[in-house]
């Protein structure tokens, strides 16, 4: 659907977009620069993380492909600012920047509208799930949902590669390292899946 909306944009439009492909680990953009538009991922996925007072940090999101990010709304100032930084997760990650929209149709803003509307609604169930879930529910739940988003299928087997370090995948579900690492080796003994690096194989997503 996003797709259709950026290829909707008129020839002279489109020249207000820029096409750019990063490597894996490259910022795309840093926190406290000047948000200058939205961002359509194309191909590959990034990883959202915010820099916070007392010097931690925490990852908001992982973006996968066909999902905008970025933070100029429609309305705000010109003068308005990241709030975290972008990193490219994968090599080859494609991003379609948009610095101008206004001469999309209404009923195509609405939608990316809704888009955003629908990605704040996921952070505030983020911090829900921080007061009503125990770290190792957490850890399954954000694993299974990113499986669901990235995941191929082989059978009844689901595989996810993502490049996230144990420290990141804490940071990610608001847990710990040591956290991260027993629930992989507590899932692993009990069959559900079998992980190396940046790989892991589920079993039976559907009954994970």
């Amino acid at each position: 659907m996003i797709t259709s909306i950026i290829n909707y944009i008129p020839n002279p439009q489109r020249e207000r977009t820029c096409l750019n492909t990063f490597s894996k680990g490259k910022r795309i953009y840093r926190q406290g620069d000047i948000a200058e538009g939205f961002y359509l991922l194309k191909s590959g996925s990034v990883k959202l993380q915010k820099m916070l007072p007392n010097g931690e940090s925490t990852i908001i999101q992982i973006v996968t492909e066909g999902q905008i990010f970025g933070q100029k709304g429609f309305h705000q100032s010109k003068n308005a600012h990241h709030t975290h930084f972008a990193v490219a997760l994968e090599e080859n990650t494609t991003i379609e920047k948009i610095s101008c929209i206004s001469s999309l149709p209404e009923q195509w803003v609405d939608q990316i509208l809704n888009h955003l509307a629908e990605l704040a609604a996921i952070n505030i169930a983020r911090y829900e799930r921080v007061i009503t879930m125990e770290a190792e529910a957490r850890i399954c739940f954000y694993m299974k949902e990113l499986a669901q988003r990235m995941g191929k299928r082989y059978g009844d087997e689901t595989l996810l590669k993502v490049n996230l370090t144990h420290q990141e995948w804490a940071l990610y579900t608001d847990t710990s390292r040591q956290t991260v690492t027993q629930t992989l080796s507590k899932l692993k003994r009990e069959g559900l899946i079998t992980y190396s690096r940046n790989r892991i194989l589920f079993r039976n997503l559907e009954t994970f």
